[in-house]
């Protein structure tokens, strides 16, 4: 017998004397990372939550938003505010009622059906944010280009043609999305790969 076939053998009895874990018990196991890694989708969206209400809080005790107000712009922050605190809040809950799904579920396929339902929910809530804050920002400086003289007076004293502000605001707003989106990717994107693996394992469990 070669050293290959010896090496194949060893391999076999070590093999042998591993425990077998029940499909239960390999049921029980991937059910509980999963409520983990749930448990941490909703708590990081919590924390985003504060936040972002810390800052929006700050930047109005600083004075900042006076600004709009000038430029007639404050109705309009108003509304953009309540609808990103209701997306947030919209977001929680979600995410709370698929952590608490996941805790009472009784079977794989119901377990594979919330893990859908969860990595559904987390591009949602990505999509949207971004979405939102993308649009409303574009709005803002389009507004400000074309119904206010803000770009035209800063123009104006920086010597700068108008069109090439807007053409930088744009361009920065473009990559602070984009740096919001790696972030998302990053941190939820993390999250919701392992979820995924667990999906492929509950799926080894069904066939």
């Amino acid at each position: 017998m070669d050293e290959l076939e010896l090496l194949k053998k060893d391999w076999q009895n070590r093999d042998a004397e591993l425990p077998k874990l029940s499909y239960n018990e390999i049921y029980k196991m991937i059910l509980k990372k999963s409520s983990s890694i749930v448990k941490w989708i909703f708590f990081i969206s919590v924390i985003e939550f504060v936040l972002w209400s810390s800052i929006d809080i700050i930047v109005r005790l600083s004075g900042q938003y006076d600004e709009l107000e000038i430029l007639g712009l404050e109705g309009f922050s108003i509304i953009t505010t309540i609808l990103s605190y209701g997306i947030l809040i919209y977001f929680i809950v979600r995410f709370y009622i698929n952590y608490k799904n996941i805790q009472t579920t009784d079977s794989a396929s119901v377990l594979m059906k919330n893990i859908l339902n969860t990595r559904k929910t987390v591009k949602q809530y990505v999509w949207i944010n971004i979405g939102f804050l993308a649009l409303t920002t574009l709005i803002v400086i389009l507004y400000m280009a074309f119904y206010t003289d803000a770009y035209t007076n800063q123009s104006t004293d920086q010597n700068i043609p108008i069109y090439l502000i807007i053409i930088t605001s744009i361009l920065v707003l473009g990559i602070f999305i984009g740096m919001l989106a790696l972030l998302y990717r990053l941190v939820y994107g993390m999250l919701t790969r392992r979820l995924k693996k667990n999906y492929q394992e509950l799926k080894k469990l069904e066939v």
